[in-house]
């Protein structure tokens, strides 16, 4: 019963709250940390996923065709000042695409928690099932 007060304590209202009206026929028991983790990475899920959409739809705002004409303009002239120009104009482009990458790359880190996180269920499954094979046998 202390295992099961102890995942009580680390589970926020919300979580409580969500677990509960997960519950199917109200047949009611202690949650086990495994429920939990699965509730957290399902809702972490689904917001990843709503990032995602937004940094994709952010994307989409990115037009690139005026950064290329500057770089073509740039790689076909041979005149230092025109060149530092035609940088200076490319360079909020470059530094959207940048911020762009940059985020990508931290959804990616985030995506990859998330996943540590479903490895993580397995886990404590695992744990869970041996548990209840000993108190079984006793």
């Amino acid at each position: 019963m202390a295992n099961c007060m102890d995942i009580l304590d680390e589970m926020t209202k919300e979580e409580i709250l969500e677990w509960i009206r997960g519950q199917a026929f109200f047949i009611f028991h202690l949650p086990c940390r495994s429920e939990l983790l699965f509730s957290r990475w399902q809702t972490q899920s689904e917001a990843q996923q709503l990032k995602y959409e937004a940094h994709l739809e952010a994307a989409y705002t990115l037009d690139m065709k005026q950064r290329d004409k500057y770089a073509r303009q740039f790689n076909a002239t041979t005149d230092l000042k025109e060149k530092l120009v035609l940088m200076k104009k490319m360079e909020p482009y470059d530094k959207k695409l940048k911020k762009h990458f940059a985020e990508y790359r931290a959804l990616s880190k985030e995506d990859e928690r998330i996943a540590r996180l479903y490895d993580q269920i397995d886990v404590e499954i695992t744990k869970e099932n041996i548990r209840n094979r000993e108190v079984k046998s006793t």
